[in-house]
């Protein structure tokens, strides 16, 4: 990934800054507008950012080097002095009862979406400046990151839905595509928050309906759901929806990536010395139910793995007697 070094006036760190990551799974990062990138920032502390700057990235903690951490979305700061949220939002409320509100300053204040983003008041910001962002296309044009969600056995999913409001409730309904639709009413009958519910198509509306023993109007066909003017379906209410995440790995809480295991999707752990693998089910019962599987290690050595992760002892000795050399060869010899 390209890499550009800069400083700061008043520091002796060194800022590493770097291109946006692709969005993924795991990735969760809304692209700049066409054409802004890396090589238009610059770094500032943050009482020194100004109405209309970008905000792209915050950083690791220094001395010395210093890599850019990057904000989910970038937005266009909005400074204000603390104590003054229009929204009373926690993270105003929490900063407040810690310290001196002359220590911090508001980037961006909270809306229906979320809350304040405050940090300290020399934190070094990663920048496009107001003048050099406004010769590129507005922050909104970019397609919207959306958010991702499970069912609160957090067996399924995820599903994309557009980003909801910051008040959202885990009973309230989730705007998706007539693809992630037809998703969910594929999963949601195997699971046990739909397991007394059946789905069904007709032609554009899908049809939510649960056992007729369970009804208390008996009258009443079930649930239906209509596309509203944009194609999109609400889907909600009848179960709990829980915020997808990433799954940590079970052993050491490390972040894990998705890996393919015959064919379905399970998580690996991203630490160098951890080879655990997992469902990210939060049952480790499950993952005794993952695939073996072989590597060959820097010597060319085969080594053999349960699905978790851990290494095979006996099938991995048994292979490498396998490859040895032939006993009667070694005799002759």
């Amino acid at each position: 990934m390209p890499e550009r070094i800069v400083t700061m006036p008043g520091s002796t760190d060194q800022f590493v800054l770097t291109e946006r990551p692709a969005l993924t799974l795991t990735d969760r990062y809304r692209p700049l507008p066409n054409g802004m990138d890396h090589t238009h920032l610059t770094v500032a502390p943050a009482h020194q950012v100004r109405t209309g700057d970008v905000v792209t990235a915050f950083f690791t903690d220094g001395p010395g080097i210093r890599r850019a951490e990057h904000v989910p979305e970038a937005f266009a700061a909005h400074p204000r002095p603390l104590g003054t949220c229009p929204e009373q939002c926690e993270e105003c409320e929490d900063t407040n009862s810690r310290a001196a509100a002359d220590r911090y300053v508001c980037l961006d204040p909270a809306d229906d979406q979320a809350d304040c983003i405050i940090v300290f008041r020399n934190t070094p910001v990663a920048i496009v400046p107001a003048d050099t962002a406004a010769r590129f296309p507005p922050l909104h044009s970019t397609p919207q990151l959306p958010d991702l969600f499970t069912l609160d056995d957090e067996e399924t999913g995820p599903y994309e839905a557009l980003p909801v409001p910051r008040g959202w409730s885990p009973f309230a309904t989730i705007s998706v595509t007539r693809a992630m639709a037809e998703k969910i009413a594929a999963d949601v009958p195997s699971t046990r928050a739909g397991r007394h519910l059946s789905f069904r198509w007709l032609h554009d509306t899908l049809l939510i309906s649960s056992d007729p023993r369970l009804r208390t109007d008996p009258g009443r066909p079930g649930r239906l759901i209509q596309p509203d003017a944009d194609g999109r379906y609400r889907i909600g209410g009848l179960w709990r929806w829980e915020e997808w995440s990433v799954p940590s790995c079970p052993d050491c809480s490390t972040e894990t990536e998705p890996v393919d295991v015959e064919g379905e999707r399970a998580w690996r752990c991203t630490a160098p010395d951890c080879t655990r693998r997992t469902y990210g089910t939060g049952d480790p019962d499950d993952d005794d139910a993952l695939p073996p599987y072989t590597e060959t290690d820097e010597d060319g050595a085969q080594i053999v793995y349960h699905g978790s992760g851990e290494i095979d002892i006996e099938a991995t000795a048994e292979l490498a007697a396998q490859d040895g050399p032939d006993e009667d060869e070694q005799h002759a010899e």
